[in-house]
């Protein structure tokens, strides 16, 4: 299990990570001390769970808990508060809980039994070949490894990936993926020289997991080998399983310039 909790209060984020890394000590267990820094992991790390306070500097987490619903809709949202009067609040935005302050481990496992959107247990042990990637396109973009979501360090880093298994092996110039990484901003050189550290940090996040050869790189080009990637989206397109199963009303829904394709699906 990923989760994400997120509080003005160190101490309180500390005290759910060490809660939470004992509750499920095999998960990954990150932390947050305000509602752009939680947008900034959920865009680069597909996330199960987010614990989200309510009164934050800044965004609040009535405010978070609308947006991680547009923009991630599979999250579950889980809110821990010292103020009972916003439980009317929390449930408009269909959240899989809300605890009190100070907060209980048994009301926390309780919470997770009791997920809106229960974890796809099927789709973490899935069989994967040997030797390849699992991506994961419908709901958030994912990657995986042995059963493993593998971690980004920078959410550019992984969109810019995400685009390259979008284009299905064609060879991306880098003219191209500024235009899509950073959007009507100026193609300046500054752009091209951030894309030159993305694509070595996309190689070397890939070299540590015995996957660099997904990677097919020419002069001033970039694209993936389709072969070596097991993928939702690829076996959508090609019909070797039950699209019904696999659509579930989003593609890609950390990135905007995804929102397009959509249409395609329904």
């Amino acid at each position: 299990m990923i989760t994400l909790s997120v509080d003005d209060s160190p101490s309180v984020t500390v005290i759910m990570t060490a809660l939470m890394n004992r509750i499920d000590p095999g998960g990954t267990h990150l932390s947050a001390s305000s509602a752009a820094e939680a947008f900034d992991i959920l865009s680069a790390q597909k996330t199960d769970v987010v614990f989200l306070d309510v009164e934050m500097p800044g965004m609040n987490g009535i405010e978070a808990a609308k947006k991680i619903r547009e923009d991630f809709p599979e999250t579950n949202v889980i809110f821990i508060t010292g103020y009972k009067e916003y439980a009317f609040e929390a449930y408009q935005v269909f959240a899989s809980g809300f605890l009190c302050k100070p907060v209980r481990e048994k009301d926390v496992r309780m919470a997770l039994e009791n997920l809106r959107y229960p974890l796809k247990k099927e789709e973490a042990e899935k069989p994967q070949q040997p030797g390849k990637l699992r991506v994961q396109c419908f709901g958030s973009f994912g990657v995986f490894s042995g059963g493993e979501q593998v971690v980004f360090s920078r959410a550019k880093t992984l969109e810019l990936f995400a685009y390259l298994v979008f284009r299905r092996g064609v060879m991306c110039t880098n003219g191209e993926l500024v235009g899509i990484l950073w959007g009507d901003e100026p193609a300046d050189d500054n752009k091209f020289s951030y894309l030159r550290k993305l694509i070595k940090d996309l190689r070397d996040t890939l070299r540590a997991i015995g996957a660099e050869d997904v990677i097919k790189k020419e002069w001033n080009c970039i694209g993936v080998h389709t072969d070596k990637i097991e993928c939702d989206y690829y076996n959508y397109l090609s019909g070797s399983s039950d699209k019904n199963d696999q659509y579930r009303g989003s593609f890609m829904s950390q990135f905007s310039w995804a929102e397009e394709t959509v249409g395609y699906f329904s």
